[in-house]
């Protein structure tokens, strides 16, 4: 089940600018596999990857990818060409365009030089590689708490509309811009627990100086899949970070986050599916799935149906929430006992 909150909020659209390239990678990478003329001749997934010479695994996640830009299409058993794509991207064909779409991309690295170019004197990058581990991790999270509290209000009214009592556990909740907006709405019995990784909470110290930011907030630093705990918690909330481990990992994750959340409590999920019910966070979704798919050893988006499977006999049927923008949030309810 899935609930629309709103169209994209007036963010969005900078987003998207800056997420641009993903789609037109998605594009170069199909046509230098040759992928739309060999879908002329082969539409089983395992058939394609062997004439390929590609792993069927990710060929997959591209094909998923490029049916969410409305390229090729999944049916009758089999991935075939959009009519846009058999016209224009079938190599051999006269209205082919292939080859000048792939000269775009040889064009594409000059352009990382343009604020040179415009400005007189050099410019410093904003991240550099020199920069240590930790500039770099605050750079990371500063920029990630930017987007949540955008996020965090339209998440705190969803939640006070269903109504939950106790304390909340935040797993990988950044510089706690969820729990801060749930305490300030009066959840959360005042108190919140947010487990961080070391690094992160150095950061978000540092963001956040004032002890007055950090009022109800008790951080612990570590790893959630190493840590024990012994108590339970009225709201769990496990951050934006599910897309970084594979199936078998994230499952476990959740289990765990499952088992931490009380009778009568709520589990949230925030990440990008892409089964989202609006057709801009699902296209997003594979996007970003693609993106975890280049930048992570074996991250990917996961369904919000995979999360459903992996919940406990005790919990709820889950309902997705799309945020206004381009991610949702997973809510189930831990049956009271």
């Amino acid at each position: 089940m899935s609930e629309t909150i709103s169209t994209g909020p007036d963010w969005l659209p900078l987003e998207n600018m800056a997420t641009a390239y993903w789609q037109s990678e998605v594009l170069f990478a199909a046509l230098e596999l040759e992928l739309f003329a060999r879908l002329e001749e082969n539409t089983a997934l395992d058939v394609l990857a062997a004439a390929a010479n590609c792993r069927a695994s990710e060929l997959e996640r591209l094909l998923l990818a490029l049916e969410a830009l409305e390229l090729v299409e999944n049916r009758e058993g089999g991935w075939h060409n959009s009519r846009p794509a058999r016209r224009y991207l079938v190599c051999g064909r006269e209205s082919y365009l292939g080859d000048f779409l792939l000269y775009r991309r040889y064009l594409q690295t000059p352009w990382a030089k343009l604020s040179a170019k415009v400005s007189k004197q050099p410019l410093a990058p904003a991240l550099s590689a020199a920069d240590d581990y930790e500039r770099r991790t605050l750079y990371y999270v500063r920029a990630l708490d930017a987007l949540a509290r955008l996020k965090a209000q339209g998440i705190a009214q969803i939640l006070a509309g269903l109504g939950w009592q106790g304390s909340i556990l935040d797993i990988g909740g950044g510089c706690g811009a969820l729990s801060r907006a749930l305490l300030e709405g009066g959840g959360g019995g005042g108190r919140v627990l947010l487990y961080e990784l070391p690094e992160v909470l150095r950061a978000a110290a540092e963001l956040y100086p004032r002890p007055a930011d950090w009022r109800g907030i008790e951080t612990k630093p570590g790893d959630f899949r190493q840590q024990e705990f012994n108590e339970s918690f009225g709201l769990v909330l496990l951050g934006n970070f599910l897309h970084i481990y594979g199936r078998r990992e994230a499952g476990e994750l959740v289990e765990k986050a499952a088992g931490l959340t009380a009778p009568g409590g709520l589990l949230l999920i925030h990440d990008y599916f892409p089964d989202a019910g609006g057709r801009a966070s699902a296209v997003k979704g594979r996007l970003y799935d693609i993106n975890m798919m280049v930048n992570t050893c074996n991250g990917c988006c996961h369904l919000s149906s995979e999360l459903a499977a992996w919940l406990m006999d005790d919990f709820e049927p889950g309902v997705l929430h799309d945020l206004p923008g381009d991610s949702s949030i997973f809510i189930s309810r831990r049956r009271a006992q």
